[in-house]
Order: C-alpha cells, then structure tokens, then sequence
C-alpha cells in the first residue's frame, strides 16, 4: 500500500525517494519495493548519465541532480514476490515495519536467488544479505530450512530506535514475523499444516466493506419529536458550506499571533530576548506576561468547575515543556509562527520532570485526596485475594476545527468570535485579562468544529492572547493554533493509575475490594474532572464491599482537561476490568461474574443484557470463536461483553428565546448551548415544531453569543441538549399562552400564519422565553451492554474489530438520528483510545514527541468495527423534564472498553500455543497497539513452521 489516493495524485515518484535520500530513517514504500525487485535508477546531471542501485543512490551527492528514470527488471514467471507494510492503524499512516521478499525457485522448491528487504529498522539496514546467502539452494518450505534462516536473520538484523519509534523488540518480532508470514503466502497448500495457514493471511487486506444497522424507537403520534431526521446543518458541513471561526473572511489591518513556547520542563526564566525575531519583516510586536494589564489567567475561576488560574503566559517558573512564554504579533501566520522560533529564553534552576502518573504517586506531595468511600459491608467466603492495577494515558480530542478565535475591537470594546463551549468563560478571562468590563466584550458563537470538552478552557488562552493584541495595537487578530502546538502545549484526557485488592468466592462474587484511583491533572489541579468519575466509580454493580479512594495527582506536564466522557471512562473501565480479572483468575465466564456483581439498583442492566445476548446472537458466536481459535495458529479471535452505569451531570443556568415574526410567521431560535456537531440545533428544531404544531421549515436556530444568552452554562457533559431543549420547551410554552385568547377569539382553528399576525395587531409579544437553574436539576443514569468481537494476526499484533452490538438506553430519543451518530461517534473515539491513539514524550525533559498526524493517530474509515449495530432500550423514558428523553453524547465512549476486554481475550489464546495458562494475568498499560498485542502474545520465534 504506497500511500493513499489523494498522496498518490499530487505525490511524484522521486519526491519519494528523495526523502528517503534526505532521511535515511524515512520508511519509504516505494524504496523498498524497487530495492527488493532489483531496480535501478537512472541520475542525471549537467556533466554525465549515471545508472545506480537503490543502495548506492543513498550515497550519491545529488545536488545538481535529477532521478531521470526507474529501471524496473523483467521478472519471468518463476520469481515470487511477497510485499508487507505493517501500520498502527489499518490506512494512511507510515510503515512501522515494511517488508519484500523475493524468491527465485526451481522446479522441486529450491532457491536460486532471493532477495529480502526490509524497511524501519534502522537508517542502515535494508537488505538481510546473510539470510539470502544461507537460503541458496536449500529447499524453501521445509521447517529445517526457515529454522535455520530465522536465526541467521535474527543475528543480522540491525535495529535502532529514536522517540517515537516504536521498540526494538516489536520490530525484531515484526521482521521476523513478516519474512514468515511471507513464506507461509509462498508455501504449497498441500505443505503447510490446516493451523498454520491463517499465518498468510492479511487481515486488513480481506476485510469486507463495513456495513451498519440500527434499531430504534419512534412514535409516528409524536412528530417531529422522535422522528429520525438527518441534522439539520448535515448537507452545509459535507459541502463545505458551514461558516466557522476561521472561516471569517480576512479583515482590513488584521494580524497573527503564536506562542513562544519554553525549551525546559522545569525552570525560571531568567530573560527573554526577542530582538532577532522583532527584526522580521512582517513582525509587529513581541508580547510577554508583564504586558497583560490584569490578571495573568485565562480559567475562569469559579469554585466549582474550574478552580486555579493558570497563566496565560508564563510569568517566571516554568511548569512544564513547551508552556507558552511569550507570542509574537505578526502581519501573517506564517511570519508569526517563524519568527517565534527566534526568540531566545535563558533559564536557571532547570529540573528534570516527573510526566508519569505511576511515578508520581510515589510522591505523597504531589498527592491529594478528593473522596474516600468506606464500604458498608464485608463477606467473609474469601476463595481466593487478587492484587492488581490498571493504567491509562492520555488522548488528544482531535477536533476538525483548531483552536481559533478572531478578536475585532469595536464602538463598545471588543468584538470576539471564538470557537469554544463556554462563551461567558471566554468574556470573563478577557475581562479579568485585560481589565475591561463584561458588558464591553460581546463574543459570538455561531458553531465550533468539534470540541468534546477541549474548548471549555483551553481555547481561552489563546483567545485572550489575541485579544491582548487588540487592544494594544487597536487592530483585529486572528488566533489559529497548528496541531503541532496544540498537541505540545495543551492538556489532554487525564490518565489515571488504579491498584486494587479484591477477596472474591468460588463464583467471583467480591467479598471485598480495596482500591484507589490516582488521577494525573497535570501541573495543576484546576479542572476537577476526578468528581465526574466519583458518581460511577462502581459502574453498575454492588458497592456495599467496596473500599475506594480517589486521589488529585499532579506531574510536571500541561494541565490536563475535559475529553469526552472524562473520569467516568476511567472509573468504569477499572470496575469492568476488575470483573474480567476476577473471570480469568477464577476461570469463570466473565458474564456470570458481572450478574453475580450487580447492583439490585441497576436492575436495567440485566434486562438490556438479556435482550441483546439475542439479538447479538452471543452464544452461538461464543462457540465459534472457540471452535476458530482451536483450529487457527496464528490468527485468534475474541468476544466479549462490557456493562455500564454512566452518570449524567447537570450543569447550571442556560436559558433560549423562541422569536416569532409577524408577517409570515417564521420562527427563530437563540439559546445558550453551542451547536459543537452534536445535533442540539436539530433537537430544538423539532421540539419547538412540536410545541408550536408548524412545519419545521418556518424554524431556524440562530448562533449563540453573549448578547442574547448571557451568563449561559457550559455545552458540555452531554446534558446541554437537554437543558436547552427544556427552555425551549418553556419558551414554546410561554408564547402559547399568550396566543391561547387570540386564538379563542378567531374560532380555535386559525392557521399558524393567521394567529401571529392577529396577536401582532393585538399588541401581544411574540417572544418567549425559557430557562434553567439549579432549581431544575434532574440527572439520570444512562445504562449500556455491549458485545464486541475482534480479531488479531498473532504474528503482527494487527487487529480488526469483527462485529459490535451495542445496546444503550437512551430513553425516549427526542431525535433518534442524531443519538445514533452520537453513540456511534463516541465508540469510535474511545476505540481510538483503547487501540491507536499513544502520546510519546521524551523522557528527561517531557517534550511531546507524538505532535502530529505522522507520530499520533487516530482511527480511519477502515478501523471502524466491519459489522457495526446500534440498539436502542425499548420502552424507555427518563422524566418528563426532558421529555423521555437522556443523555447520548458520552456514555458511547465508556463502552469501547469492551475493544481491549475481546482483544486481552484472543491474546489469551495465543499465550495458551505458547504454554501459558489463561489464568495467568498479562499486564497492558495504556491502549491495545499493535506493538502491545503482539508483544503480550508472546510468541516464540521455534513455533514459526510450515507444519
């Protein structure tokens, strides 16, 4: 696979290769692929015509120079070519490992050439000439033979590692994997063994096209409320239509910034020099703390969400690597972005950071206790006590839209569009920032591209950076932050470590548990995302024995943030992994173990299990799997099932105004929440079509800003929907009211059209009004079971998710279209989570060294599960509050764990060809990569046969 088409369009054939001449280390497709078939290359320059291999022209100075041609030999029938590129993920992403083979054999089998190249390893190994040399003559598909050839492959393998390649140890196992996987590919069937031949196969490469159902419930006497109907922003977004942030056209004067960002984890800042870059042409001003005229914070403090303010730029001890220092004003982003690499920074006092959350624990000062829960009971039918941990690491919310904002001074003050969550967050840090009162800065929200928590806080450092700029040069700035920067300098989902103790009986049911769950904030506890797993920290099963504490932890990284689902992911990924612990160790089937657990109170767990335990045809596929794991060596398979509680949040005054213009009768709509791709548009829409009883064609949703909806709760949590739709609700209800005599007056049955323009003439207002407070407080619990099958190539660690069935209870689905793509959507984000998506960080000062789409990936068209089916909890209804209806846009993501749960699963079987039990527990620390998968198989290279 080189490349991916688009590359492929605007890609050359010698830009390619010249950037493996550039970067030996590049592991360039089409450099393999012409060294392992022998061609040659034809280099052109004003003085001679030159024919080179593939190795020497690593070697020649090409400088004045031009690759004219490829000279590809002419192969006859009798050679054999294999190929393989190994990826994190199924497509678009660079080789961890690629490989060729090629093989000339005779008649009976025997070698007469081979060629046998190999990609990733090392900037100077390519070719495993030894093993080609001990292959000649030998008969290729004799167990002798591809013995001896692997252990003289094995001694000359040259392998190097550099941050963020992956280890050594995987790409030793990856090469000598592939040049078997090759062979296998070679071999005649009537060789290699019935076991042995799932060993050739790609499992990327036969994946069938994915397909997807859904059932759902709608009731056809309620619409438009829950009618499936497609977003109502759908056809702009795909067309490329929909206005954003960035998308405001340029505007006269306007200018740039970037951040310059600190080269030390720990330190001070001793000076800042930025005369170098303040000469650039195009640079217009170089601002550091001492410039913000307020307070140096960009949280906006509030004692309950947000509690500490963090610096919006660093003042003098640094906290954490690339902490932005200062920003550069420029006439373009480029200068800026250039010429923020040119400011110097001296330090003093430097320290190496502590960025591991299982290190940072070791430090009780870096500890604070946030809950203790004591258990209220205690069994005492203790068959067996198991000691175990759990760690998981960061995630990137990787949003289609940057971090941006456009800051425009204005009559008032300040003009602000700003893609973020929480427009009152943004006006109250400029505000404190810059000491301008709230009513001078109006910031405006018409839809952000993608948020799911990220742009609560962490876009506001650099919207009040650009507004700092506004104000002292009186010219608009834009803000637009690369992907490297945001991936450098900007928190993330918090890990969290877990270690447990937990006494169980002959059926697994917990005596006791003790456990503690340390969650890494970062260099500062501001955002107390611990309390949201604090609610869940059982999931859905009986707490009475269970001890558990939950510990703030901070290390010396960028202060961590709000990411879909955050501390309820990892609160109820460490119960269900507990209850798999507990399946294996016991040798007991992990869905008796979890019913044997369950909470009386969560009583809805065990109907949805019964129901989708038929629909996803579980024990008929429990038996296949085993039957296809016996009979196949080297592709295993694993199907398992997660359970969840998940706790919804209800957040604080939000209010909407429904607006009815007289002449035709249209609607609009403007409210609090945040369109952030999630549908709430759409909701309120129909909601308010069927208050009103009018097409939902005379109903628009207008943009939020600060205007309008002031003082407006954060989008967040997936509860905003809800509470916008419940002042929508009271808005439709309001203008009823009040059209209710005008409408006796005209017989009971005017038309819609006809009752507004008779209220108009009757001096009525026609806007209403709804909102929220704390009065209104009303969460629910949101259950879910899931059934997820994989599958995984032992000998590469690649991995396909076979089939999911997930059932959610989503109450009475005000909008069911959308709660399809919401659950959808963040399965696929918590599956990146658990299988591809890896921060690597350089180790003695901290840096982020995955800072962009070729070190840090996730998941693509093809990593999605090949048969994906959604279930909606039959007759389902949450409160009338919210019309029936629950939260969608989270708990989806909490149930991916089920991915890993299925993987531990086929592992298992792979460990068991190798001679280690299954009650023997193999410990994985953050996501399921390839390189996890097929390190923890732990496969020895002598099981390598052809029978």
């Amino acid at each position: 696979m080189v490349a991916h088409i688009p590359v492929r369009n605007i890609g050359t054939i010698a830009g390619n290769l010249m950037t493996k001449h550039k970067h030996r280390d590049f592991a360039s497709d089409l450099y393999l692929l012409f060294e392992t078939i022998g061609a040659l290359l034809t280099i052109l320059s004003s003085a001679e015509k030159k024919i080179v291999t593939m190795q020497e022209f690593l070697n020649v100075n090409m400088t004045g120079k031009i690759i004219l041609n490829i000279l590809c030999p002419p192969l006859s029938q009798d050679y054999k070519l294999v190929t393989y590129k190994i990826m994190p993920r199924s497509q678009s992403v660079h080789a961890i490992t690629n490989a060729g083979f090629l093989y000339k054999l005779d008649e009976n089998g025997k070698v007469l050439e081979s060629r046998l190249v190999f990609g990733g390893l090392s900037p100077t190994f390519t070719r495993a000439s030894k093993t080609e040399n001990y292959l000649m003559g030998k008969y290729l598909f004799a167990n002798e033979t591809l013995q001896g050839a692997i252990k003289v492959l094995d001694d000359e393998l040259v392998i190097t590692r550099e941050l963020p390649k992956l280890s050594v140890e995987y790409r030793r196992r990856l090469a000598i994997g592939l040049f078997y996987k090759g062979l296998l590919h070679l071999c005649p069937s009537n060789v290699v063994g019935a076991r042995y031949r799932s060993g050739a196969v790609a499992i990327h490469d036969t994946r069938p096209v994915s397909q997807g159902s859904q059932e759902i419930q709608t009731d056809p006497t309620l619409w438009p409320l829950t009618k499936p109907i497609p977003k109502i922003e759908a056809l702009r977004q795909c067309s490329g239509e929909t206005i954003y942030t960035d998308d405001l056209p340029p505007i006269k004067n306007e200018v740039f910034i970037s951040f310059v960002l600190s080269t030390v984890p720990l330190g001070h800042i001793d000076v800042i020099d930025p005369s170098i870059a303040l000469k650039e042409p195009g640079v217009v001003a170089f601002y550091s703390a001492k410039d913000i005229p307020g307070l140096n914070s960009f949280s906006p403090v509030d004692d309950t969400f947000f509690l500490t303010n963090e610096e919006i730029l660093c003042s003098g001890d640094v906290k954490y690597y690339n902490q932005p220092v200062g920003m550069i004003v420029a006439e373009t982003q480029h200068i800026a972005d250039r010429a923020a690499k040119l400011v110097t920074v001296s330090y003093s006092n430097v320290k190496k950071p502590v960025i591991d959350v299982t290190e940072a624990i070791k430090d009780t000062n870096r500890l604070s206790l946030y809950t203790s829960v004591t258990a209220t009971n205690k069994g005492s039918d203790v068959s067996k006590v198991i000691n175990g941990s759990m760690t998981i690491y960061q995630q990137y919310p990787f949003c289609m839209e940057s971090l941006c904002s456009v800051s425009i001074p204005s009559e008032d003050g300040l003009e602000v569009h700003a893609a973020t969550q929480l427009s009152m967050g943004v006006q109250v840090a400029i505000s404190r920032a810059l000491n301008i009162p709230l009513n001078k800065i109006d910031v405006y929200v018409r839809q952000v591209g993608g948020a799911y928590g990220y742009k609560l806080t962490r876009n506001n450092q650099g919207i009040v950076a650009a507004s700092l700029a506004t104000l002292r040069l009186g010219r608009p700035c834009r803000f637009v932050q690369n992907l490297t920067t945001n991936l450098r300098a900007v928190g993330k989902r918090c890990p969290c470590t877990t270690n447990y103790e937990v006494g169980v009986n002959a059926k697994g049911v917990v005596q006791y548990l003790n456990s503690n769950l340390y969650t890494d904030n970062g260099y500062t506890v501001n955002e107390p995302l611990i309390m949201l797993a604090a609610p869940v920290f059982n999931n859905c099963y009986n707490k009475a024995t269970w001890n558990y504490n939950l510990y703030n932890v901070v290390t010396d990284t960028a202060s961590n943030t709000w990411c879909r689902s955050p501390g309820s992911l990892e609160a109820i990924a460490n119960a269900e992994l507990i209850m798999e612990r507990i399946s294996y160790e016991m040798n007991l089937d992990p869905v008796n173990v979890r019913l044997a657990n369950l909470d009386l109170a969560s009583s809805a767990v065990q109907e949805m299990w019964d129901n989708l335990k038929i629909k996803s045809q579980y024990d008929e596929r429990r038996a296949d799997v085993q039957k296809f794991n016996s009979e196949n060596r080297w592709l295993k398979r694993g199907l398992r099932v997660a359970f969840m509680r998940w706790s919804s949040l209800n957040t604080t005054f939000t209010s909407a105004t429904v607006s009815v213009f007289s002449d035709d009768g249209t609607v609009a709509i403007t409210h609090g929440g945040i369109e952030i791709g999630q549908g709430i548009n759409t909701k309120l829409a129909q909601i308010c079509a069927y208050f009103l009883q009018i097409p939902l064609s005379k109903i628009l949703v207008k943009g939020q800003n600060t205007i309008i909806s002031p003082n407006a709760a954060p989008t967040s949590g997936s509860v905003a929907s809800l509470n916008v739709a419940l002042c929508v609700q009271r808005g439709c209800e309001d203008l009823l009211r009040r059209l209710e005599p005008i409408k006796q007056q005209m017989g009971g049955n005017p038309t819609w059209e006809e009752l507004v323009k008779k209220a108009y003439k009757s001096n009525i207002d026609l806007q209403g009004r709804g909102i929220l407070n704390l009065g209104d407080e009303n969460s629910s619990q949101v259950y879910g079971v899931i059934v997820t099958e994989v599958e995984i190539d032992i000998i590469t660690g690649q991995s396909e998710i076979k089939r999911v069935d997930l059932l959610e209870d989503v109450g009475q689905s005000v909008s069911p279209e959308i709660d399809v793509g919401q659950i959808e959507g963040g399965f696929i984000m918590g599956l990146g989570y658990w299988t591809c998506e890896k921060m690597e960080y350089e180790p003695r000062t901290g840096e982020v060294l995955s800072d962009r789409t070729w070190t840090y990936w996730v998941p693509q068209a093809k990593d999605i599960a090949q048969d994906f089916r959604i279930y909606f909890r039959e007759n389902s209804y949450s409160t009338n509050t919210y019309l029936g209806a629950k939260a969608t846009g989270e708990p989806g993501t909490s149930l991916a764990v089920a991915i890993p749960l299925a993987m531990r699963e086929a592992i298992s079987a792979a460990r068991l060809e190798s001679g280690i039990p299954t009650n023997q527990w193999f410990q994985i620390n953050g996501p399921y990569t390839t390189e996890q998968i097929c390190l923890a198989a732990a496969t020895k290279f002598e099981d390598f046969k052809y029978y």
